[in-house]
């Protein structure tokens, strides 16, 4: 179901100048902000369906891009081209999708934690002799101390960064790259 806009005049309007019309906030405000969307509401969807996983996300993202836009409307300078300024807007709605969503779940994927050995009374960590420890030797030492800390230890990234006498971003971000690639390693089993 379409919906049918009057027209207005404003068609003919350039971007540049129909983001000017929206910023003041004039009676051609509302009309002015149809329009933009009318033209690049489907850009970004595209834009972003071509960067996140599943449609539904990129559709959500892309309403989060207008709704950026309708906060910072103030900050656009009618003298630059509009396209680039909304498309910046458009990957740093995205960007900050993907750090909340790795700072939620650094690892993606948690359900491969089962596949390592849990430390228990019968089975010391020192004395682990399976597919997993063997891989973990494989990872350079700041990693697989960062993965055995958080898995074996259960340790939060504060933790982990001060043993490891670093930043819990850092510490967050070697365990996340050792699991990348401890997974990349148990895939690859005749590599051990």
């Amino acid at each position: 179901m379409t919906t049918h806009r009057p027209q207005t005049g404003l068609d003919s309007q350039s971007d540049e100048e129909l983001m000017d019309l929206y910023r003041r906030g004039d009676s051609m405000a509302k009309t002015a902000f149809q329009l933009i969307f009318e033209r690049y509401g489907g850009r970004v969807l595209m834009f972003l369906s071509r960067r996140v996983p599943n449609s539904r996300l990129a559709e959500d993202l892309t309403q989060e891009v207008f709704f950026k836009l309708h906060r910072s409307k103030h900050l656009y300078n009618s003298t630059l081209p509009f396209s680039p300024w909304l498309f910046s807007i458009a990957r740093s709605v995205m960007l900050d999708h993907l750090k909340r969503r790795d700072l939620e779940d650094p690892v993606g994927d948690a359900s491969n934690f089962d596949k390592f050995p849990t430390t228990t009374e019968s089975q010391p960590a020192t004395g682990l002799n399976s597919e997993p420890s063997l891989a973990l030797g494989r990872l350079p030492e700041a990693q697989s101390e960062a993965i055995r800390l958080r898995v074996y230890e259960n340790e939060t990234f504060d933790e982990i960064a001060l043993r490891l006498s670093t930043s819990p971003d850092n510490a967050r971000q070697l365990f996340s790259r050792g699991i990348k690639k401890l997974r990349s390693l148990l895939k690859n089993k005749e590599d051990l």
